[in-house]
Formats: structure tokens, sequence, C-alpha cells
């Protein structure tokens, strides 16, 4: 017995159910302990003692119980015992058996299901018979519905509360599961953001290493040749300081290429046709490429996940077009299909077409994919038929209510 005291741990109320079992145990036990003392019967210590044994296993029966410590079933059988002993002590005080009430609730707490009922008949047939014989055949009869209809109310009551209580328990671990995920998801999000971003700045790297750099280099390279022949042969080194200036000029061209790339792609006030027609005359003037545009006048105003998937994927095809494509002329055109309701971004090249791992998609190109795909649209990339390349961003139009709908109206109708 000690070292099963020893092995329960502090005791502490975790729900009503069990305060308002301690409750009502203490409540039977005061007027039936103060009838013993004050008539000082040789049974006074007894009745003492199992009170207090059935006070104390109902005190600590949740932890005993959940720990394993004592048999759900030998608990009820031992209070069951205790009941049945304080019931047999002179003067036999009959409304003791309202701790059979507090044992049908812990019957259906500690064995859920049917079977739990079977207690609480085993509590009726007690008190019945505990009735008849202190009182007699018709006051067993009356107190045979009244007893039973509480012990059931009271079992049902509890075993709704513990389903709530282990429903509640789900919930809080769902949600601690879910809040767990959310903060990994979180990490993994700014991580991914950190990789692209690293990602995007290796890649502007390269590039400026392998244009920029690779230009400045030759420049200094003939201007240095020049210098050295500006005396002894001035036309050979004219030629020359023309073509340091031809290196120059497209060295600035990929200079504000990249920088047009750093910079924020779109204004909170910028329209999409506005923002594009931009990026087309910027582009123009820098690479020399001619640029013709066409705009539908009805396109809707986008929420800036869109305006932002539609404006970078322009602004990467016109980049891999002055890299690979060696196009004189671009048609970009951005129309809404109202038959798919769907937007569609197009750019047509007349260069050499596509290369021959053009399904090897870059990691521009991906990125474009990606984006399509996060709105639930499609990426195109195939050849022209009149030669050249074309590649379409097709994004389906997101619900609008009808007073969002705003008509953007552009210089450039269709």
């Amino acid at each position: 017995m000690k070292e099963f005291i020893k092995r329960i741990p502090p005791i502490k109320i975790k729900s009503l159910t069990s305060a308002s079992g301690l409750l009502a145990a203490l409540a039977v036990a005061t007027p039936s302990l103060y009838d013993h003392f004050k008539i000082k019967n040789e049974y006074q210590w007894i009745a003492l003692g199992l009170f207090f044994v059935f006070i104390f296993l109902l005190a600590v029966r949740e932890h005993a119980v959940a720990q394993r410590l004592l048999a759900g079933r030998v608990y009820l059988t031992l209070q069951t015992i205790l009941v049945l002993s304080l019931l047999s002590l002179p003067p036999n005080h009959e409304f003791i058996v309202i701790l059979f009430f507090i044992l049908s609730a812990e019957a259906t707490t500690i064995d859920p299901g049917k079977k739990s009922y079977l207690w609480i008949v085993f509590f009726t047939i007690v008190t019945t018979i505990v009735f008849f014989i202190l009182e007699g055949f018709q006051a067993a009869i009356y107190s045979l519905p009244i007893y039973a209809g509480g012990y059931f109310f009271f079992g049902a009551f509890s075993a709704s509360a513990a389903r709530a209580e282990i429903a509640r328990a789900e919930s809080q671990s769902l949600l601690e599961d879910l809040r767990m995920a959310h903060e990994k998801l979180q990490r993994y999000a700014a991580q991914a953001e950190e990789l692209a971003v690293a990602e995007e700045r290796n890649r502007l790297a390269r590039e400026m290493h392998d244009t920029l750099g690779h230009r400045l280099t030759v420049a200094i390279v003939q201007l240095e040749g020049a210098e050295r022949l500006v005396d002894v042969e001035p036309k050979r080194a004219q030629e020359m300081v023309a073509t340091v200036k031809e290196q120059m000029r497209a060295a600035l061209s990929e200079l504000r290429q990249a920088v047009a790339t750093l910079r924020e792609p779109l204004q909170a006030d910028l329209s999409i046709t506005n923002a594009l027609k931009s990026l087309g005359q910027n582009f123009q003037t820098a690479t020399e490429i001619e640029v013709t545009m066409a705009f539908a006048h009805n396109i809707p105003q986008l929420p800036n996940e869109y305006r932002v998937a539609i404006y970078r994927a322009a602004q990467e095809a016109l980049t891999n077009i002055q890299r690979h494509a060696q196009a004189k002329k671009v048609r970009m055109s951005l129309l809404l299909d109202k038959k798919e309701n769907r937007v569609d971004l197009t750019l047509i090249d007349n260069g050499i077409g596509l290369p021959e791992k053009a399904d090897k998609l870059g990691f521009g190109l991906r990125g474009i994919q990606e984006r399509a795909a996060q709105l639930d649209g499609i990426m195109r990339l195939e050849s022209n038929p009149e030669g050249g390349a074309k590649i379409c961003l097709c994004l389906p139009l997101p619900s609008l209510d009808e007073n969002e709908i705003t008509i953007l109206k552009t210089g450039d109708s269709l």
C-alpha cells in the first residue's frame, strides 16, 4: 500500500466532473460521520476509515487509472465494496446509496461503451435490495425507477463529457500539429526565398561577367592596341577605337537590361498594359530590336499576382529573345479570350527559332512555368510557322465581383 501511495502523483483536479464527485462524496460523508460520532458507537472509526479510503481513491482515480497503477474494473469493484460496507454499518444510512451516482458517472468514464452500463444495472439492483432489506418491498419498488433513472442519467452525462474531453484533446493536438506544420512551412518558404534570391544573384553575376565583363576586357585590349598604333598606323587605330565604341554601346545596352531586371516589376497604380508598354519601349531603346505591341481594351483589372506573373513572363521572354533569338522584330500582345475566360500574353519573334534542346527549360522559363501553374494557367513554347519562336502565357481570369471589375482603357486597342 505504501509503495502504491508513493507512485501516486500529486492530486490535481482536472475537470468539473472530478470536483463535483469529491464534493458529493464529502456531502454524503459529513452527516453520516456526524451521526456515528454523535452516538459514539463502536463503528465510528470504521466508518471514518471507509469514507477516507473511498474519497482518497476517488481523488487519485484519474491518475492511477491513466498510469495503469490501478485497473478500472478493480477500482470500481473496490469502491462498490466500500459503499456496501458503509451501508451495512449501523445505523444503516440509506442516503449512502447516493455514492452510486458518483460511481455510475465513473463507470462510463473508465470503461466507455455498452459494457459500462452493466455496472449501472448492478448498482440499481444493489440499491433495490438495500431498500428492500431496510424499508420493505413497497419502498424498494418506489425507489427502483428513481435511482435507476438517476444512475443512467449520470452515466450518460459522464460518457458525453468524456467524449467531449477526448474530442477537445484531439482538437488541441491537431491544432498544435498544424501550428508546428505552419512554422515549418514558414521556415521552408523563407529558405526557398533565400535560395531563389541567391540563385538570381548568381545568374546576374554570371550574366554580367560573361557579357559586360567580356566586352570591357575586349575594349581594354583594343584601346591598348590603338594607343600603340596611333602614331604608326592612325587609320588602323581609328578602326580599333570605332570597334571599342560599338563594344561600349552593346555593354551599355546589356547593363540597362540587368538594371531593368533588378527594378520593382510593377508600381501599385500602374495598369498591366501601361507596364508592358513601358517594358517594350525600354527594350527597343536598349536593344534596337523593333517591338510592336497590341493590347485588348477590355482587360479587367487583375490582382497583383497576375500582373506580376504577366510582367515577369514578358520580361523574361524579351531577355531570351535578345540573347538567343537573333531577332530583329518582336510582336507582343495581351488579349482577352472571352470564350475560354482567360487572358493570353503572347510574344512572337522572327529569329532563328527554337534551339534543339528547347524541351529543357532554363531557369527563367521554368520561373514563368511555375508562376503560371500557381495561378492554374499554362505556358506554351513553340515554333512560329512564319519563322522564329512563340511563347504564350495563358491565365484563367480570377473570379471578381461585378463592382470590382474596372475596364482599362489604353491607347493601343485592337
